[in-house]
């Protein structure tokens, strides 16, 4: 039987082009599905790829926030029940907001988190959950704002 994957992505085509290259080189071997929010739909080759809309909200408008937190809160039950039912073993998130909510679900379900850092700059999402993941897959081990305890988890990948 093959191993469940998710792939968790969204907002721009900088999260979402790495990850249909991962779910492409992934989906040979691998049952992989892809979760994005609205934003990273524009990207996403709808016919080609197994996909879900997790559609987090950005918390920039601090009027809004009492709601976006509501809202991230049902997204975590939302993403919990995904990867629960689609028997889910393990998850990579390409970083960004937006996958916060699955990346916090796998948590709760001990799943296996692996994370994508396209840039030279650790992102706040990859950040939090540093501690949390088996792997960060980067192109550099001269990523900024790495905490040098935690450099053993670097693996370095080849840019395509």
């Amino acid at each position: 039987m093959k191993t469940n994957i998710l792939i968790s992505t969204g907002g721009s085509g900088g999260h979402v082009i790495p990850a249909t290259i991962i779910y492409d080189h992934l989906s040979k071997d691998f049952n992989v599905i892809i979760s994005t929010d609205k934003r990273g739909l524009r990207y996403l080759d709808k016919d080609n790829y197994k996909f879900n809309v997790i559609d987090t909200p950005k918390l920039n408008n601090i009027f809004l926030l009492p709601f976006k937190l509501i809202s991230i809160l049902f997204l975590t039950l939302k993403s919990f029940f995904l990867l629960k039912n689609k028997k889910i073993e393990k998850l990579i998130s390409t970083g960004g907001y937006m996958s916060f909510p699955l990346i916090l679900s796998a948590k709760m379900l001990n799943l296996k988190i692996y994370l994508l850092e396209p840039n030279m700059v650790l992102g706040r999402a990859n950040k939090y959950f540093l501690n949390s993941c088996e792997k960060i897959f980067c192109y550099s081990e001269k990523i900024k704002n790495f905490p040098d305890n935690l450099k053993s988890k670097i693996k370095i990948i080849k840019p395509l």
